[in-house]
């Protein structure tokens, strides 16, 4: 399968490409596997038509960040389906860091990651991605949109549709997003592109919680993992930071840091409002991945 970034893909080595695609896993989600041959890499394997969509959007989204920010991801190399397996199993291969369990350092997380959306913005000038990224086990609608509230609605509405296939109708939570839609986007997420003001689409990582941020046990280099990138308003980066699954990166502290380097999209005022907003995509997405729980109640 071709890649987002040709030369990554050729830099893993053939014999390592064909003993990766010869396996047979066990395996019931995805599974790491370690030091494959004599080289330190992660593995990650999957099944199904779920599988294929998880590994070849994590592989992409890998890709660019790489790309934009290499101190900042594991470096990615192959995806693709292995030869024997049944059912259908893909794999991805990154660069295999070894992680402490320390809490990642808020000036260097927050530095890297003002880096990453101050100077990588869409190359298509639209909000999106080139292929719907997963984020959890099920797909966000990325396709690309020219506006930012138009693209927040297609996240939502695809969330939402996510929500009623995996957890059946709930009338109270569909006329909350209705309203959502038809009443607050409009009010909170408007100004951003009004009077003369604009958003540009910056890479985000897409998927920035507790469980996705780790530091390098020798470097105490920060680095994140299984991002379901796209181009979005780089507020919508940190709002995942608020959600209650958080332990970490939910300290006021990581918040204050990042908007000391990146600042506040004007409307200012708005700042609070669009954040809960932003999270309740995320808390929406949660919950199909989750099958309800306290996703969905919040």
């Amino acid at each position: 399968m071709d890649s987002l970034n040709g030369p990554l893909r050729q830099e893993s080595p053939p014999p390592l490409q064909m003993a990766i695609r010869n396996c047979t896993f066990s395996r019931y989600f995805t599974q790491k596997i370690h030091n494959l041959i004599t080289m330190p890499k992660s593995c990650q394997c999957a099944e199904g038509d779920q599988g294929k969509a998880m590994l070849e959007g994590e592989f992409n989204s890998m890709c660019a960040l790489y790309k934009a920010a290499p101190n900042f991801v594991p470096k990615p190399y192959t995806w693709g389906k292995l030869n024997v397996s049944n059912p259908d199993t893909y794999y991805f291969l990154s660069d295999f860091i070894k992680m402490t369990n320390q809490h990642p350092d808020p000036v260097q997380l927050c530095t890297k990651l003002v880096g990453m959306h101050q100077t990588n913005l869409s190359p298509t000038g639209m909000f999106g991605f080139h292929v719907n990224t997963c984020q959890g086990n099920l797909p966000q609608q990325t396709s690309w949109h020219p506006t930012w509230v138009g693209y927040y609605v297609q996240l939502v509405r695809g969330a939402m549709r996510l929500n009623t296939e995996i957890n059946g109708k709930w009338k109270n939570l569909e006329q909350c997003v209705d309203r959502l839609i038809s009443h607050v986007v409009p009010q909170v997420l408007g100004p951003l592109e009004s009077d003369g003001r604009v958003v540009k689409p910056c890479l985000i990582h897409g998927d920035l919680w507790d469980g996705n941020i780790g530091t390098e046990s020798e470097t105490r280099e920060i680095y994140a993992f299984d991002a379901s990138a796209h181009y979005a308003h780089w507020e919508m980066e940190i709002a995942i930071w608020r959600g209650k699954f958080n332990k970490v990166v939910n300290s006021k502290v990581y918040l204050d840091e990042y908007v000391k380097r990146m600042g506040i999209s004007e409307p200012t005022a708005q700042f609070e409002d669009r954040n809960r907003i932003y999270s309740i995509y995320h808390n929406l997405h949660g919950s199909a991945c989750h099958k309800g729980g306290s996703f969905r109640d919040e």
